[in-house]
């Protein structure tokens, strides 16, 4: 009895590490949890500003980190104040615990996030030379985009697809739907994907022929799978799985087919790996 009693005690406590890689406070803290943990509206690009409620008699908090919802957390930050500005590489969760000393809070914060919406349905856009009827034009939304004819004055487009020849390299312009024979609908900018997950923030200095964001057209080759948009509203979007090919309705056009991810925190820039 007495050594099955033991096997007992031995499992539990091997229960109980496991448990503490699950949890960055681990098992056993005594603190209050951390409440109102907020992305603050200074977030901008990558930076990335956490607040939350102060807890009294306390030395200080940890910020953790984890980029997918089953992820472990990995502590980003520790301060003495109840702000932290984390410089992130990519979307994801964040939660705040609070210590004094060896102590932790008993649990983890309530979670925020940076995870863009994923509009995972595949959109098709034609360039030019295809009929008039094939759209062109396309409008991002939050959920969910539009296609339509960018030469229709009603359909105010961010982006329209537009080959200026047909020399049969398979390329084709992502143009800004202000610009251009075309340019009824909104400003819009683009860049050219060097990571998957993160873009840096676009300013006027960086904006235009000198910096890489492009403000009139980008072009696209068949090797890309990725471009980032910059647009009007201050808002980004990552476009990916990016497909171009010859035109299906056309021997002399180019189609675009992509999904997007949409970051719906105004002026910040990470997004995850897709």
């Amino acid at each position: 009895m007495k050594k099955l009693g033991l096997m007992i005690l031995v499992a539990g406590i091997i229960l109980m590490a496991g448990c503490a890689g699950d949890d960055p406070a681990g098992p056993g803290g005594t603190l209050a949890d951390v409440t109102g943990v907020e992305i603050g509206t200074a977030s901008t690009g990558q930076s990335i500003a956490i607040t939350w409620t102060a807890i009294d008699d306390v030395d200080g908090y940890k910020v953790w980190f984890r980029a997918t919802s089953t992820a472990d957390w990995v502590e980003v930050d520790d301060v003495t104040t109840n702000a932290s500005t984390v410089t992130a590489t990519s979307a994801g969760y964040y939660v705040v615990t609070a210590y004094e000393g060896t102590n932790n809070s008993e649990n983890n914060s309530n979670e925020v996030t940076t995870m863009p919406s994923d509009v995972t349905f595949t959109y098709t856009i034609f360039d030019r030379w295809c009929p008039d009827t094939e759209h062109s034009g396309f409008i991002f939304g939050e959920d969910s985009g539009d296609t339509g004819l960018a030469s229709n004055t009603g359909f105010l487009q961010d982006i329209y697809a537009w080959d200026y020849d047909t020399d049969g390299d398979d390329t084709v312009y992502l143009t800004s739907g202000g610009w251009g024979t075309y340019g009824n609908g909104s400003d819009s900018w683009m860049h050219e994907a060097t990571n998957a997950s993160y873009v840096e923030a676009r300013t006027t200095a960086n904006s235009g022929p000198s910096g890489p964001w492009y403000s009139n057209d980008y072009k696209l080759y068949t090797s890309d799978t990725r471009t980032y948009i910059s647009l009007s509203s201050g808002h980004y979007v990552k476009m990916y799985n990016l497909s171009i090919v010859p035109s299906s309705v056309t021997p002399r056009g180019t189609e675009v087919s992509f999904s997007y991810e949409y970051q719906t925190l105004e002026g910040v820039t990470v997004f995850s790996s897709n």
